[in-house]
Formats: structure tokens, C-alpha cells, sequence
């Protein structure tokens, strides 16, 4: 949509698996045209866009190879870069970039779309060795054109970030909306006294399971790491609830907020 409407695209193809869900994409503006067959779908294509739960990204670069002109790029949207970096530049070769736009909600579906997602949104892209200069410079401008700011970063160091910024707050929303699930079988009134502090702190468990087990698994030292260090912090908490030690709670609670005011997020 955001290619389509500042005319950036000529034609934009659709490749999906259901054919349905395609022809409600073309009716909503985001495809001109739509193929469930890869084949036809991907000839003569300048670029390809991978779109899919990371899992399928990197089962499709190893099959979707043979079907792309010798002059097509390819770049993906996952969230997790590492493998996907690998696995693109291992079947692909240099004109593969690797992508990841900072954009989107828990909704899913092309009618969650918008052209105007990415404005202003960061938009990683990490680049290997071996990337083609002219193909990053190509998937680069691709971004900003549709308003991202672009940030280019090494794969795995995009991954350790992110475990941090990204993965990790998407185990704690799943982790605490099973919690209070758990809690609510035995209190009928828990959730009416939840307000907007739970709903933040969960709204993206109502992303879709199957792809964060793909980003969780394909970023699993980094997030586990992540998960570690979190674990430290609360084990410091609950040390001080256990004692009693208003000092040391009071502490963590107020270098938490520094570090909230400090980052601008």
C-alpha cells in the first residue's frame, strides 16, 4: 500500500498461499494483481518482499530461488536477522538485504493495513560481507521512500538489541496474560479491576503465537539472555518485598524510571 501510494511500484504481486485472503488484499488496495503458484508470481520481479512468520521466510529463500530473475533483490520484514541473514545470502547471494521494519500493532491480516505505517518508523536493514553495495543502497531507499528512517546495523547485533526491546516484552505480555488467566479461575473479579496498566502491559499477547515462537527460537540465546538478566532484576525485588526493604524497592523502582525518562520511548 505505502509502495503503491507514492508511486513507487509499478505493479505490486501477491503471493500467498490462500487464495481468498489474496482477493481481499487486491479489493483493499494492497496488490494489483495475485498468484498462489510462486512461479508465476515471482517472474520478472524486481524485488521480492518476504512477509511470512520467519519460519516460512526461511523455508521460502531456499525455494524460491530458482523462480527469481538474475536481477531481482530480495529483502524480508522479519523480526530476527541472524539466520535469516544467513540462510538469504547462502541461496540468494549479494542481492539479499535483510530488513526489518519497526512498525505495526498486535493486529494481523491485510486489514489491519496502512499505507502510512511506516512513516517516521525505524526500518533496520543488515547487510552481510558479502551484500551487493547497489542492492542495499536500493533496499535502503526503498525504505526511506516510504518514510521510514533507516538504520543499518550487523545481523546479530540488531539480534541482541532487539531480545531487549522487542522479544522480551512479548514473553512478559504472554507470561502475564496466562498469569492472570490462572488467577481469574479463582477470582470472578479480577479482570474488572484491571485498567490501563494491565492492558499496556498485554496488549501484544494478542499477537499471533506462531510467529513470536519463530522470532523467539530464531533469537533464542540473545533472548534467553534477555530473560536472565530480567529474572536478576525481579529476584532483587522480590528480595526486597520479602524483607521489607522499602530503601532498596524504592531504588529500583526510581532507576527504572530514570531509565524510562531517559530513552525517550
Amino acid at each position: 500500500m505505502a509502495l503503491k501510494d507514492r508511486r513507487l511500484a509499478e505493479v505490486v504481486v501477491g503471493v500467498g498461499r490462500d487464495a481468498g485472503r489474496l482477493e481481499t488484499a487486491r479489493a483493499l488496495g494492497a496488490v494489483d494483481v495475485y498468484e498462489t503458484d510462486p512461479a508465476p508470481g515471482l517472474k520478472g520481479a524486481d524485488l521480492v518482499v518476504l512477509a511470512t512468520p520467519i519460519g516460512r521466510i526461511l523455508e521460502d529463500l531456499r525455494t524460491l530461488a530458482p523462480f527469481l530473475s538474475p536481477e531481482a533483490l530480495v529483502t524480508d520484514v522479519g523480526s530476527t536477522k541472524g539466520e535469516i541473514a544467513r540462510a538469504g545470502a547462502g541461496a540468494v547471494g549479494p542481492r539479499f538485504v535483510g530488513g526489518h521494519p519497526l512498525a505495526g500493532s498486535e493486529r494481523s491480516g491485510v486489514e489491519a493495513a496502512s499505507a502510512e505505517l511506516f512513516i517516521e518508523a525505524v526500518w533496520a536493514v543488515t547487510p552481510t560481507p558479502g551484500t551487493d553495495p547497489e542492492a542495499l543502497a536500493r533496499v535502503r531507499a526503498l525504505a526511506q521512500g516510504v518514510g521510514a528512517r533507516v538504520l543499518t546495523l550487523d545481523p546479530d547485533a540488531h539480534d541482541r538489541a532487539v531480545a531487549v526491546t522487542s522479544h522480551l516484552p512479548h514473553v512478559l505480555a504472554y507470561a502475564l496474560s496466562a498469569q492472570a488467566a490462572t488467577a481469574a479461575a479463582d477470582d470472578p473479579h479480577l479482570y474488572d479491576l484491571a485498567a490501563g496498566s494491565f492492558a499496556s502491559a498485554t496488549r501484544v499477547a494478542a499477537s499471533p503465537p506462531d510467529l513470536w515462537r519463530d522470532v523467539a527460537l530464531t533469537n533464542r540465546q540473545a533472548l534467553a539472555d534477555a530473560l536472565r538478566a530480567y529474572r536478576a532484576e525481579l529476584d532483587t525485588m522480590l528480595a526486597a518485598l520479602d524483607a521489607a526493604d522499602s530503601e532498596r524497592l524504592f531504588d529500583r523502582f526510581q532507576a527504572g524510571n530514570d531509565a524510562k525518562r531517559r530513552s525517550g520511548t
